[in-house]
Order: structure tokens, then C-alpha cells, then sequence
């Protein structure tokens, strides 16, 4: 079994897991740096809509079976029925999965900034003040989803798991850091 480092390194086709905040985006954004391979952002196909609200699934589903026919592609994202559809597609599947102390602040500081500086998301959304705080934030949403969205990536790894596919769980604070230097 490759280590970390190398499978990412090597494989042409990755999908990378986990939960909002655990470090999806930044693992993508640095292997795709690296390797030159595509980037498919799930967010942005999924949020895409008129307003930043979700497209209906068959739409989602045909955008992300569209980005995903080329050689390379590194996707970051786990919309259930992406990766029912998609998923075994991958010659490398990584769950990202630090510890909550980790992953929540870190998930903090995004939306924080995000709201402050005004950035625009998906679909040409802002964050606002009750996007931040609302029942229906992000930070709330990670809270009440982690444990269930724990259960459904280890549904996914359970289900690759002999098949050709590698599968990586990592629980590292900063998986990113190790693209592109010695090391695993």
C-alpha cells in the first residue's frame, strides 16, 4: 500500500472526502498545483443555481459526470449521490478527517472571512450575518452533520475497500503540507 505522498502523487484520479472544514479544498488546491490535474469543485457544481441555491440532482449529476471525462481530476466534495454515482471512478479515494478541535475552528475562520471580506461563493452569494450565525450556517450544519457524514464515508471506504481502488483515512491535522516534498 502506497503512502500518502505517493498515492496522491501518482494516481490520476482523486477524491477527496470529509467533512466542512476538515482541509477538502486546500488538499485539492495543492495537489492540483502540483500535479496539473484538473479540479472539480462539488460546491460549485452543487451551489451553482440562480441565487447560490442547489441545482436539482440530475443537473449536479450531469455537470460533475462532464468535468470528471478527462484523464486527470481531483475532486473534493461527498454530495451523496455524486458519490454513489462517481465515486469508484477514483484510483484514490482520501478521507480527510482531522479532529473536530481542528476542523470546526478552522471551518470558523473561513466563514468569518468570507463574511468580512465580502467574498463571493457559488452561484454569486455573499455570506451575511445570518448566514454566519443562522440556524441554517455552515458551522451549525457541520455540528449536526459530522457524525453522520463520519458514518457515510466509512459507508464509502467499507464498500472500495478490495476493489483497485486506494483508500487513504487520514487524520492528520495539515495533509496538505506533504504534496510536493519528502516525506509521509
Amino acid at each position: 500500500m502506497p503512502g500518502l505522498k505517493e498515492a496522491l502523487e501518482t494516481a490520476d484520479r482523486v477524491w477527496i472526502v470529509g467533512a466542512p472544514g476538515c482541509g477538502k479544498s486546500t488538499l485539492a488546491a495543492a495537489l492540483c498545483a502540483h500535479t496539473g490535474a484538473h479540479w472539480v469543485q462539488l460546491d460549485a457544481l452543487f451551489w451553482g443555481g440562480p441565487q447560490g441555491r442547489p441545482r436539482p440532482e440530475e443537473e449536479f449529476l450531469a455537470l460533475t459526470a462532464a468535468e470528471l471525462d478527462r484523464d486527470r481530476w481531483v475532486v473534493d466534495g461527498q454530495y451523496p449521490a455524486a458519490v454513489a454515482a462517481f465515486a469508484d471512478r477514483a484510483d484514490c479515494v482520501v478521507w480527510v478527517d482531522p479532529p473536530l478541535v481542528v476542523a470546526w475552528p478552522r471551518l470558523l475562520r473561513r466563514t468569518l472571512r468570507r463574511w468580512i471580506r465580502r467574498e463571493v461563493l457559488w452561484g454569486g452569494e455573499r455570506e451575511t450575518l445570518w448566514t454566519v450565525i443562522g440556524p441554517r450556517s455552515i458551522l451549525w450544519y457541520a455540528l449536526r452533520t459530522r457524525n453522520a457524514q463520519r458514518r457515510a464515508d466509512q459507508k464509502l471506504f467499507d464498500r472500495l475497500a478490495g476493489s483497485k481502488t486506494v483508500i487513504i483515512h487520514t487524520r492528520s491535522r495539515d495533509v496538505s503540507s506533504r504534496i510536493g516534498r519528502d516525506g509521509r
